[in-house]
């Protein structure tokens, strides 16, 4: 069982998603070598700015979970350093979840038209396939 609720964030269709305790400092702090946890830790306030306003929103491999797709900054001794942020949400539980969260030099990605769920480019036309879910 999950404990307590770290942060709670609505994204820009209106899910509620949450990140819980537990899994902040087991899987993200504690399942990563040290200074991707501390990487991971330092961009958390931008994850939940991400899931609030994401670029994309697309399907994941894993049925039932979705990528929220932006850019974060993660800036050191002032130079800037603008990375690719990928964050996982599990929507096959309630409420749904944040999963893991990374930021990657370049993001790649390959799909159809049906994967993609929200484009902030058209938000007059988001797919409504979390809405109904």
């Amino acid at each position: 069982m999950e404990d307590e609720i770290r942060w709670k964030v609505t994204d820009p269709l209106g899910n509620e998603i949450v990140l819980y305790e537990q899994r902040l400092s087991g899987h993200i702090r504690k399942e990563h070598d040290m200074k991707d946890a501390e990487n991971r830790e330092a961009i958390e306030e931008q994850v939940k700015f991400s899931i609030q306003m994401p670029r994309f929103i697309i399907k994941d491999e894993i049925e039932g979970r979705f990528k929220y797709l932006d850019l974060v900054d993660v800036s050191k001794n002032s130079i800037k350093h603008y990375r690719a942020l990928t964050v996982i949400v599990d929507f096959n539980v309630k409420p749904y979840k944040v999963v893991t969260w990374f930021a990657n030099r370049s993001i790649h990605y390959k799909g159809t038209d049906e994967e993609l769920i929200y484009d902030e480019r058209f938000q007059n036309n988001v797919r409504s396939y979390l809405q109904v879910r």
